[in-house]
């Protein structure tokens, strides 16, 4: 169940961060500052959330091995 999740998460991060490239490009041709940083931080977050739905799909690995 925790790899299951772990890859939902990723896919989540993945589009995040798909929408984060979109918002970026908008936010510099409008030359929007807060659209700017915005998009920044919605970066950001996709990054962090690929980075944590990766270490649950390492750490539920690692669980299935231990408890065999």
């Amino acid at each position: 169940m925790s790899k299951v999740k772990g890859i939902f998460g990723l896919a989540a991060s993945v589009a995040g961060a798909a929408g984060a490239v979109t918002s970026v490009r908008a936010a510099k041709d409008k030359q929007d500052k807060l659209l700017l940083a915005n998009a920044g931080a919605s970066a950001l977050a996709a990054i962090t959330g690929v980075l944590l739905a990766l270490r649950s799909l390492r750490q539920g690995g690692l669980k299935r091995e231990s408890t065999k």
